[in-house]
């Protein structure tokens, strides 16, 4: 990486003036898009993978990028690739929350291989990671902090030929990050965690099959679960949303709500392992074609703090993110039509609605305080003003639909310590 570049492209303020109005209705109705991969959906995915990878492929040599807590659904790819006439290796050193050093050492093993299809088999981390392997594999000559979906000077997406080193497909086995849809990847750098996005991160085939989900422990299916409904429910109420969008993110709540708690209750359920993995897909077209919400940045800063898994941080905070925004759009009252939530007033009706959203977190034995994970108020104000830091610097802050400052920040963080209801 250049010695001389400093910080992410999330800290370039020309890129941050021009997220501040590019969700505005005027700029998206001139120019938007709609991203998605090809989706092989249902019990006979890895037969459908033997048929539909060779054609993503010239050489027939693929790198299947997984972790070690999954490693033997990555070898039952492997076997079905092989049949297919593929040569294939698998890396199985992905760590949670990918650092550089790991994205790099997986680089030099897709270097080694000369692959020209990589195969992400595992949850979030390892889908995020292929996603950064392969944009230093592709464009070894690229920093990787400059990754971003738009040059702030020309306004214009800068192509980065991934594709012409090496295609993507993308086998979740967990049912929460949708990462298998989106352009983005989150990474670690020093401890942070940094976010990159480029339409081409967007994975050429996905595959939805609840084999690979089955089997998930009680806590992890709930955590996962729970960051789908923030994905889908912060799609639903930004400006960034859409026609395309809204659908898409009102059904994956409807879904969640619905087969969630019986994916957590049997693990083998295996309607439900399907249904959650649909949701997780939906809500991820849903954000990663609109935006996530504020959530998101106090999630990623928070579970780096204090170690919390990302789905438990963004699910406790989604229901005081549903009041904040409430301050700058009304929204809120179309998902509660579609939720089928009502009340006398405007008021009550946001009331009704985060309630609901706290009786089913509570339901699935999740926290919605930050008490409830064991934190104090001790606790947080030693790491207050760093983890404030770290909230505002995340690059959802520049899709949020409303201006979110310092003092905001704290107040809200407040609230969920204890569960104070957002009036401000």
């Amino acid at each position: 990486m250049a010695a001389d570049r400093q910080g992410w492209w999330t800290d370039d303020p020309r890129i941050r003036m021009l997220f501040s109005v590019a969700g505005a209705t005027g700029l998206r109705g001139l120019s938007s898009y709609f991203f998605a991969p090809k989706l092989l959906l249902g019990a006979n995915g890895l037969d459908a993978l033997q048929n539909v990878a060779p054609t993503l492929s010239r050489k027939k040599t693929a790198l299947i990028i997984t972790d070690k807590s999954v490693v033997n659904l990555a070898e039952k790819v492997k076997q079905a690739m092989q049949k297919a006439g593929f040569k294939v290796d698998v890396w199985n050193e992905v760590i949670p929350e990918p650092p550089l050093e790991n994205i790099m050492a997986g680089v030099e093993v897709a270097n080694k291989l000369d692959a020209d299809l990589l195969v992400a088999v595992g949850g979030g981390s390892v889908m995020d990671a292929t996603k950064a392997i392969w944009l230093k594999y592709a464009r070894p000559d690229m920093d990787i902090r400059d990754c971003k979906p738009v040059d702030a000077e020309t306004l214009d997406v800068m192509p980065l030929g991934l594709r012409f080193k090496a295609n993507f497909i993308a086998i979740p086995t967990t049912s929460g990050t949708g990462s298998e849809t989106t352009a983005t990847a989150v990474i670690t750098d020093k401890g942070k965690k940094k976010v990159l996005n480029h339409p081409e991160f967007v994975a050429d085939l996905a595959i939805l099959d609840p084999a690979f989900t089955v089997g998930l422990p009680p806590k992890l299916t709930a955590y996962t679960g729970l960051d789908a409904l923030a994905h889908a429910t912060g799609a639903v109420l930004t400006h960034w949303a859409n026609e395309y969008t809204l659908p898409l993110g009102y059904q994956a709540i409807k879904l969640v709500f619905k087969y969630l708690p019986r994916a957590v209750a049997n693990c083998a359920d295996y309607e439900a392992r399907y249904k959650m993995a649909i949701a997780s897909n939906m809500a991820g077209m849903a954000f990663g074609n609109g935006a996530p919400s504020i959530e998101h940045a106090m999630g990623h800063a928070f579970g780096k703090m204090f170690n919390v898994h990302h789905g438990c941080a963004v699910g406790l905070f989604t229901p005081y993110m549903m009041q904040c925004v409430s301050k700058h759009s009304e929204m809120f009252l179309d998902l509660a039509e579609n939720l089928g939530v009502g009340g006398k007033s405007k008021r009550e009706i946001l009331d009704n609605l985060v309630q609901k959203y706290v009786t089913f977190i509570k339901s699935i034995d999740c926290p919605v305080t930050i008490q409830e994970l064991g934190i104090s108020r001790e606790q947080l104000d030693g790491v207050f003003e760093e983890l404030l830091d770290d909230t505002l610097a995340d690059a959802v802050n520049l899709l949020s639909i409303r201006p979110m400052t310092r003092e905001v920040y704290r107040k809200l963080y407040l609230c969920a310590l204890t569960g104070e209801k957002v009036d401000f």
